[in-house]
């Protein structure tokens, strides 16, 4: 088994690709834009790029091309809204059904090509969630909480338990982990009371617990594939579909 598919290493990749974006969120929005392209690019052209559905590798790169635009336009724009994803998604299905029409080889698994393309793009631009999370005053506390409920999944796969039994503890943990965090770091309570660092940072646990199920499942129907294919979602799934979730309970708690 090649390293990079050894489920330690997955883990061990996913929690550092959060420890990275937590520093960058520390360092300002434009880094943190970058490690959020770095996500968007092993989602995109390692998690999608390999699917075996018609048109595959377009859908994966349109997903890149409207994900990273996505990014920079939240990074030079507006700071803290998330208006662009969506002023950029309508293109994106136009662009979608146009690969459809485009691809040779008739009309095979039309729906499932499609179907791809257009998730591709709207999970590819999820991430962007923690760029505008960080542009809010205060944001970046709501960030470091929300990344943190991630990496502490991404950690507890490294335990040698059943799987409902590490993710159901990773889950709780979390949310002893942002009470912590809340009142051991400096400047995160007066942005973030104390049960909303909880909250925040369990719910964002239970989205990437639930993000593991998700590649699991397809790991299930897609039975015979080798590991190295889902390998690239295993690492950036937790993170991409967490962002949303952090991002509207972070607004929440720091305006």
């Amino acid at each position: 088994m090649p390293l990079w598919e050894d489920p330690v290493m997955t883990s061990l990749l996913c929690t550092a690709l959060v420890g990275v974006l937590a520093v960058a969120a520390a360092v300002g929005r434009p880094l943190l834009g970058a490690g959020v392209a770095v996500v968007q690019v092993v989602f995109t052209l390692g998690g999608v790029r390999p699917a075996a559905v018609p048109a595959a590798r377009p859908g994966a790169w349109l997903a890149l091309v409207v994900s990273i635009g996505a990014s920079v336009w939240v990074i030079v724009g507006d700071p803290s809204e998330l208006w662009p994803v969506a002023a950029l998604l309508g293109p994106a299905v136009v662009a979608a059904v146009m690969i459809q029409l485009a691809r040779r080889g008739g009309r095979q698994a039309l729906t499932a090509s499609l179907t791809m393309t257009v998730a591709a793009c709207a999970l590819a631009v999820l991430p962007v969630a923690w760029v505008a999370l960080v542009g809010a005053e205060g944001g970046v506390h709501a960030v470091w909480l929300g990344l943190l409920g991630v990496g502490v999944v991404g950690l507890a796969e490294l335990l040698p338990t059943p799987v409902a039994v590490r993710r159901s503890l990773a889950v709780l943990l979390a949310g002893a982990l942002g009470a912590g965090l809340v009142f051991a770091a400096e400047g995160v309570a007066d942005a973030v009371p104390t049960v909303g660092g909880v909250v925040l940072a369990t719910v964002a646990a239970l989205t990437a617990v639930t993000a593991m199920a998700a590649v699991d499942r397809v790991a299930e129907e897609l039975e015979g594939t080798t590991a190295g294919v889902l390998t690239p979602l295993r690492v950036t799934a937790p993170i991409v579909v967490a962002a949303p979730v952090a991002y509207v309970l972070g607004r929440v708690l720091v305006g």
